[in-house]
């Protein structure tokens, strides 16, 4: 029986997803068009407290707080909210949300650049992933670190000089700017697509030191998942062609562009999900989320049975945070880091600063004797 196991930051994400899709539907269902009575000015105060207040709250606890987010992205929900009052708000209180129309000039400018991006970003996508010798999405990352380390000032250099046994400012990680590192995720998930989907462009990757158990390295998933995709291009096409043929075009070409991208997440899952890339492991879940782990960063690696859920003397079980187990089944081994580090998931979208995570390894023993010169072992029994 398949047993799917989130945890807690997930299942706050999914709960909040399906709780915006009803909202927004309950809205656009109980608004009139005109306010003509008391029933239908309640109405509005109801939806307007959905949009305005419930949704923010939960967003800002349920997203932010429990997923660790930066509060900059309370944006999402806000300006999501408003465009959903601006198209189902009676029209007398509608104009006041006129400003979100005004955004549709930009917004198709910006449709336009993205339709010319994705035409560049094709051709150059495969130019780059040609030549590529590694990971684009770990060159974006080692650029943005290099960024944020901050040269030393005379101050922290002569305060070293009196006290080198103390940790200094240089030793800490470094903390790049989230926003433009985002982006910059973005962008290279485009490269990595084809440098990972070709066999070709990958022909020069390092060679895996061990293989997580992702049920996307199964090919019958990705012949499922490919066969599914290619049967909602083709029904998009047909429902959509009647209503506009651009729309058509443009859904179900993105739909076959997927594939591309569900090409190169088997052959990461299959192939490259553990290796070693000079001093620093690298950990891929896929083309989902990825880790960069520096080997002195690595406190211990234990081997044996592990569960979700941090044991500490001081909150109970259900309390205890949730620790990220990365493969599918039970972990039987866990990383324990000095610092925090980032797991870069949902393409880099939701990072998270982790100081343990499990993996779920199809030879755990292969992986530890691989690691011993860099890792201190520990087996629990």
């Amino acid at each position: 029986m398949l047993k799917i196991r989130l945890r807690r930051q997930v299942k706050y994400r999914i709960a909040f997803l399906l709780l915006t899709i009803a909202v927004y539907v309950l809205g656009f269902h109980l608004l009139p068009e005109q306010l003509t009575n008391t029933r239908e000015e309640l109405s509005l105060a109801v939806v307007t407290a959905l949009y305005f207040v419930l949704l923010p709250v939960l967003y800002w606890y349920w997203i932010i707080k429990i997923g660790a987010q930066k509060p900059w992205k309370m944006l999402v929900v806000l300006s999501l909210s408003s465009l959903m009052a601006r198209l189902s708000y009676p029209h007398e209180v509608a104009e006041y949300f006129e400003f979100i129309a005004w955004l549709r000039y930009p917004i198709i400018a910006v449709l336009l650049l993205i339709e010319l991006y994705l035409m560049v970003s094709i051709i150059k996508g495969l130019w780059q992933a040609r030549k590529a010798s590694g990971d684009p999405r770990l060159t974006i990352v080692e650029q943005f670190a290099a960024m944020a380390q901050p040269e030393p000032s005379a101050e922290t250099v002569k305060r070293e000089s009196i006290n080198p046994n103390k940790p200094s400012e240089s030793d800490l990680p470094p903390i790049p700017d989230e926003k433009r590192l985002t982006l910059g995720l973005i962008l290279a998930t485009e490269p990595a697509s084809w440098y990972y989907a070709i066999p070709y462009f990958s022909r020069r990757h390092p060679e895996a030191i061990g293989s997580l158990n992702l049920l996307s390295a199964k090919p019958w998933h990705a012949l499922v998942v490919i066969v599914g995709l290619m049967a909602a291009s083709a029904v998009s096409y047909s429902l959509l062609d009647g209503i506009s043929h651009i729309a058509a075009l443009f859904v179900s070409g993105l739909l076959l562009y997927s594939i591309l991208l569900m090409a190169a997440n088997y052959r990461i899952s299959r192939y490259y999900s553990l290796y070693q890339r000079a001093d620093k492991l690298i950990i891929n879940n896929g083309m989902w989320g990825f880790m960069v782990v520096d080997f002195t960063q690595i406190s211990e690696l234990k081997l044996g049975h592990f569960n979700c859920q941090v044991s500490q003397d001081d909150t109970t079980h259900s309390d205890a945070p949730e620790i990220l187990t990365l493969g599918r089944g039970e972990a039987n081994a866990q990383l324990i880091f000095k610092q925090p580090q980032v797991y870069y998931g949902a393409m880099g979208q939701l990072p998270e600063s982790l100081t343990v995570v499990n993996l779920v390894v199809e030879d755990p023993q292969a992986l530890a004797d691989t690691l011993t010169l860099s890792v201190v072992l520990d087996k629990a029994s």
